[in-house]
């Protein structure tokens, strides 16, 4: 599993060439965790006491585990020495990193780029990136840009990262909205809880007629894909995964249509033509078919 991947997030901001996609997979082997490749073939052997997905050609790791974080690179060569509490995959160029309870960024070469200063810190995506400044006892969101310079003041009780020009937040006492890269509402707020829009569509709880249920709503903030999941993740490779009421993950197109069946423990989001799925609380891993390319062990 991922030492630390959180799932943890108009007019664009910068416009980044989008990195190319994974080609090396965590699993764990007795114990500890080396990297295979699509195909399901071990590229680097199982040495790790901790390891994260590749992203932009890193990925985090510990040699040890419950030992500090850094980073391999593709060969499984060290490249930025383990010194962080949790570390995050790269984008757009930065990693979120942690020291002492705080949160803050680093570059390619392991440099802190901005302070460790936040209480909490997303990934970049769209030029900014969601962290958390602690005002009195209450923690508030607001967004960054590279430079550390806040582009929409804290503000909001929840934030998620950018995406296709928008962002779902929720401020005190309310619902859910989507805003765009100036503050500005572009769809009210509405919806229990939201994630990220990919490929137009952008996953939402509601209260259905069978309880609270997640669904799909496209750019005017209408359903596409009905609520009837009881979780749903923002699309990816487009795929999403959804969990149904019977508490199985599946994996629908942006249809709506099931092309995955449900029936994993947990699942996370395809990258690089694969998904990690969990089955009796061991790790596989499935391509677009369904099909494993590593079996749950």
């Amino acid at each position: 599993m991922s030492i630390s991947d959180r799932r943890t997030e108009n007019k664009p901001g910068p416009q980044v060439k989008a990195a190319p996609p994974a080609n090396l997979f965590p699993v764990q082997v007795n114990g500890k965790y080396g990297y295979i490749d699509r195909a399901g073939k071990m590229v680097i052997q199982p040495f790790l006491g901790g390891a994260s997905r590749f992203s932009e050609g890193l990925a985090a790791v510990q040699l040890k585990k419950g030992e500090r974080v850094g980073y391999i690179d593709e060969a499984g060569k060290p490249v930025i020495p383990a010194q962080f509490d949790l570390a995050d995959p790269f984008s757009e160029g930065l990693a979120a990193v942690m020291r002492d309870h705080k949160w803050g960024y680093i570059d390619k070469t392991g440099k802190i780029v901005i302070p460790v200063t936040f209480t909490l810190a997303q990934r970049f995506s769209e030029g900014v990136a969601g962290v958390v400044v602690t005002q009195g006892t209450s923690g508030l969101f607001g967004y960054i840009n590279p430079s550390g310079s806040f582009v929409i003041v804290p503000r909001y009780e929840a934030a998620m990262p950018f995406s296709s020009g928008m962002a779902a937040v929720r401020s005190f006492g309310e619902n859910y909205s989507f805003i765009d890269i100036t503050g500005k509402t572009v769809i009210p707020a509405q919806y229990l809880t939201a994630g990220e829009f990919v490929d137009g569509l952008a996953p939402v709880e509601v209260q259905a007629n069978d309880g609270v249920r997640w669904g799909y709503i496209n750019k005017e903030g209408t359903l596409a894909i009905s609520a009837r999941f009881t979780k749903a993740y923002p699309f990816s490779d487009g795929i999403a995964a959804v969990q149904t009421p019977d508490g199985k993950w599946g994996f629908v197109n942006p249809q709506g249509n099931v092309i995955i069946a449900p029936k994993f423990e947990q699942v996370a989001n395809f990258t690089g033509g694969l998904a990690q799925v969990w089955t009796n609380n061991n790790l596989g891993y499935v391509d677009k078919n369904g099909k494993y390319v590593w079996e749950p062990k």
